[in-house]
């Protein structure tokens, strides 16, 4: 069977499935042969059929199958993996860049104002990509998109390697911001829409576990070389992610609503293992509920259909979670993790060290996290996350209004605490879920869409982070986010809907019901775990 935009790396897999089809014709042939003798023989010939091809054999070649398919759902995976690396490292590229440029033997030569600009600039320009991703990917495909991303991190990164001044320092970075937006959402999409429900909460965090490693390299790169070489070095994830996708199948979905059927199961074949009988399964499925929605729909701008149950629900629940989540403060202490450790008087640590020992405990706990979510609902995660991360945040908060003078090393373990509880669900979970909750047909712009928003927020409080800081001092910050983290819980305790061994078809007509509460709803069965 020809699979197109597979290639060379389809080999291997094929060849496996290639013998067990022709087993599968030698036994026919054989049945066949067995027709053309006398009817005295065909009992025999029956009897020596069903020893050739038993029940035994069937459930080997199941299993073959299976984990061909899991093979090539990872290999999909391990491309989306490598450009959210790429993409993790501008995000951190900054706390090393910033050090380096106040050297006086540099040739570039920035004040704190410029300094800011330069650290924040990534940001303001990620949701100007977010918002062209929703537009590419429904129109051109997710997998287009994401080879499409990899061009302005690539040209970003020789700009910050090459500049000869402060202004084309800055253009580079916010060229690398919106690959950056338009990798965030696509991503996730793709993933969730080629993954079979039990594999889909594990892979889907794959990336985050990835971007957190691109942000633990860049770091490490900046320890031991000056930041051109890094700018230079960290061009090449974004090159090899552009060439193996063209090695990929293009989502599925993707290919049905747009009329390309033929490649679209070809694509669901391949990433089922060659289990025709799975693929042909889960293809009419997508196409009776693309009819379905062609019927309610049809009509309907884009906009309207945000509106729709279906969509609206998934879309506040997604935009809520988000917005507490930075005021929670995510993201927050990772970009000032050094400044705020710096603040507790009995630990004393090297800035680039520091940063490098924050990404790591950032990378680790979203390994475990990884893990987690194969083993436990959303839901329960969502709420431990956002419990942990409230009583570890006002335990801080506590010490530092206090002033506790010999708290020192209890401080510095409750925001370890912070960092683990809140990366394990609150970081992870937002991402997961924008590629489970929302309707394939408007998956890519609600999913821009909500990318946009995050990131204009997120942005928007990193540049004022610092005065409110000023204001209300360290152990306010904290109290805010202690109580940022309980709202959240409360709000996801209420709302967030369990989608772990789901499929999103099932997801979807979840949404469909009046109730508005998740724990309002009728059929108590839908989604429990």
């Amino acid at each position: 069977m020809r699979v197109k935009h597979i290639g060379s790396v389809t080999f291997l897999i094929g060849s496996v499935q290639g013998e067990i089809m022709f087993g599968a014709i030698k036994s026919d042939k054989s049945k066949e042969k067995g027709l053309d003798m006398t009817n005295n023989n065909n009992n025999n010939n029956n009897i020596s059929d069903s020893k050739e091809y038993t029940p035994l054999d069937k459930q080997k070649d199941v299993d073959v199958n299976e984990k061909c398919g899991i093979l090539t759902q990872c290999m999909v995976t391990c491309a989306v993996m490598m450009s959210s690396a790429g993409c993790g490292m501008p995000v951190g590229y900054s706390a090393i860049l910033l050090p380096q440029l106040s050297h006086d033997n540099e040739t570039i030569h920035i004040d704190d104002e410029q300094g800011s600009w330069i650290a924040s600039i990534h940001s303001a320009a990620t949701p100007f990509g977010s918002i062209l991703s929703g537009i590419l990917m429904d129109a051109y495909g997710r997998r287009f998109t994401l080879q499409v991303a990899s061009f302005p991190l690539i040209i970003g990164w020789f700009l910050i390697g090459f500049s000869p001044n402060y202004l084309v320092l800055l253009l580079g970075r916010f060229i690398a911001g919106l690959s950056t937006g338009l990798t965030a959402a696509t991503g996730q999409v793709l993933v969730g829409e080629i993954t079979q429900p039990h594999l889909r909460g594990i892979l889907c965090s794959l990336p985050f576990a990835s971007y957190s490693f691109g942000i633990l390299l860049v770091y490490t790169f900046g320890y031991f070389l000056p930041w051109r070489y890094v700018a230079v070095l960290s061009a090449v994830l974004p090159i090899l992610s552009l060439l193996l996708f063209f090695f990929l199948p293009e989502s599925p979905i993707w290919l049905m609503r747009h009329g390309r059927l033929e490649e679209a199961k070809q694509a669901l074949t391949w990433l089922r293992g060659g289990n025709v009988n799975m693929a042909k399964e889960e293809a009419t499925q997508i196409m009776e509920r693309m009819e379905a929605d062609q019927k309610g729909d049809s009509k309907i701008g884009v906009w309207r259909t945000l509106l729709r149950p279906e969509v609206l629900k998934p879309f506040v629940i997604m935009n809520m979670f988000n917005l507490l989540q930075i005021l929670s403060g995510t993201y927050l202490v990772v970009f000032y993790a050094v400044d705020m450790l710096k603040q507790v008087e009995s630990i004393s640590i090297d800035k680039f060290l520091a940063a490098v020992w924050t990404a790591m405990a950032r990378f680790v706990f979203t390994i475990v996290a990884i893990f987690m979510l194969s083993q436990v609902g959303r839901r329960s995660l969502a709420l431990t996350s956002g419990i942990g991360t409230s009583i570890a945040a006002l335990i801080f908060a506590s010490f530092e209004y206090l002033n506790c003078q010999k708290s020192g090393q209890f401080a510095a373990f409750s925001i370890l605490i912070y960092v683990a509880v809140n990366t394990v669900g609150f970081m992870i979970l937002p991402g997961v879920l924008i590629g489970e909750l929302f309707p394939a047909r408007i998956r890519g712009f609600a999913g821009g869409l909500s990318f946009t928003i995050f990131h204009f927020a997120m942005f928007v409080s990193a540049k004022i982070f610092p005065l409110i800081r000023q204001t209300i001092g360290i152990s306010g910050v904290f109290c805010i986010f202690g109580i940022s983290s309980t709202l959240a819980s409360i709000f996801l305790y209420l709302m967030l809907p369990e989608t772990k061994g789901k499929t999103l078809g099932e997801i979807e007509d979840y949404f469909r019901n009046k109730n508005v509460f998740w724990i309002t709803r009728k059929n108590k069965n839908c989604g429990d775990r």
